[in-house]
């Protein structure tokens, strides 16, 4: 029995020899086929970006930057593994990634275009005016760096309808929190709101934010006008 045991161990052992002398036991047995040069590589990467392949074209890119970080495609790796994870709505890794070449790289001719995508991250993710704009004012803040530090960038002008459409939201959100002061009956806080509304957004429904200055105003005057909490409840014009 134990002979014929041996038998089969020599037998198996021998064709594992065979095998793994040609091309298919080396895959087989785990042997990794040579890397692709990074000028190839960054080609597939554009072609992959091209057809909206973003996983795949994210993947190469990271392939790039991972395996020749000195090579002259590393550069372009970075922005367009950005690019792809970006394209991919992963907005959060997409600028770190952008912030990070920016880090590295502080005086590359593309930096202009690489703080406007750094904006954009944070402008996809904005909320509903009803929700904290904090999304929004790092939007905001991006644009105008971009603005300040590169007035004469293409990216700059292309960033002023953002900048207008956060200052929209911003205005917007203001508008609807002391909205809701006035209707629970929190003058003072309504009235705060809406006078800094009017400072620091004054052609925002000017017309409007006057009047609800106006009224807080007078319900602060004469306490004796508001109804209680639980009587605002119950009262039928809301």
């Amino acid at each position: 029995m134990w002979r014929a045991s041996l038998v089969k161990l020599i037998v198996l052992l021998t064709l594992v020899g065979l095998i793994g002398g040609c091309g298919i036991g080396r895959r087989w047995f785990g042997k990794r086929p040579k890397d692709r040069p990074p000028e190839e590589l960054a080609k597939e990467g554009i072609e992959a970006l091209k057809k909206r392949n973003y996983y795949a074209a994210e993947d190469t890119f990271a392939k790039i930057k991972d395996r020749y970080p000195y090579s002259e495609q590393a550069i372009l790796a970075q922005i367009k593994l950005a690019d792809s994870l970006y394209y991919n709505e992963k907005f959060d890794e997409a600028q770190l990634a952008y912030q990070e070449f920016e880090k590295l790289h502080p005086t590359n001719k593309a930096i202009p275009y690489v703080i406007y995508q750094q904006a954009l991250c944070y402008y996809r993710q904005r909320p509903t005016i009803d929700r904290d704009q904090t999304f929004t004012q790092k939007a905001l803040a991006e644009f105008r760096r971009l603005q300040k530090k590169f007035p004469q960038s293409q990216y700059a002008s292309k960033a002023e309808k953002y900048k207008l459409k956060c200052l929209e939201d911003l205005a917007e959100h203001e508008f609807y929190v002391g909205e809701f002061y006035f209707k629970t009956k929190h003058y003072a806080s309504a009235l705060d709101r809406f006078q800094a509304l009017s400072q620091e957004y004054p052609t925002f429904k000017p017309t409007e934010v006057r009047t609800y200055i106006r009224k807080s105003q007078d319900n602060l005057a004469n306490p004796k006008k508001n109804q209680g909490f639980f009587s605002y409840l119950f009262d039928a014009r809301w």
